[in-house]
């Protein structure tokens, strides 16, 4: 009886497999486009702020205004601080406290000290203030 022939290499003749994978990248089909990826820009929480204080732009909402602006100030920002101050003292979203504002300000003026914008805002301030809230002003800003 003859012995079994072994399976071994495939014939060079025989008949392609089923299902060929392409091998090259002219073969693959093109790639299906994706949604552009825009950049993500941070916000900056002053800005967003301001337009709902002031109304700019969008109707004027101090409560969300403020909502985006004290975290901002409560984390050092300078820039979010010197609004606090400056809304304080034109009772603007808050009541009109000028020791606060007076708090605000030396706060912002501390992260900048080289802000002449800031100096002159104390110093205005100081010279509105009575002497029980310059003495309020002193305890707030320690």
């Amino acid at each position: 009886m003859p012995a079994a022939k072994e399976p071994g290499p495939t014939a060079p003749d025989a008949a392609p497999a089923a299902n060929p994978k392409p091998t090259k990248a002219a073969d693959q089909p093109p790639p299906k486009p994706r949604a552009a990826i825009k950049p993500t820009q941070a916000i900056d929480p002053v800005s967003e702020a301001q337009k709902y204080l002031y109304g700019r732009g969008v109707t004027q909402d101090c409560d969300r205004g403020l909502r985006l602006l004290k975290p901002a100030a409560n984390q050092s920002n300078p820039k979010a601080m010197i609004e606090m101050g400056a809304l304080y003292s034109a009772g603007l979203c808050t009541p009109h406290d000028l020791p606060t504002a007076y708090r605000w300000f030396a706060l912002a003026l501390r992260k900048e000290p080289d802000n002449l914008a800031v100096q002159t805002d104390l110093q205005k301030l100081w010279g509105e203030m009575t002497q029980p809230e310059r003495q309020l002003a002193i305890k707030l800003s320690q």
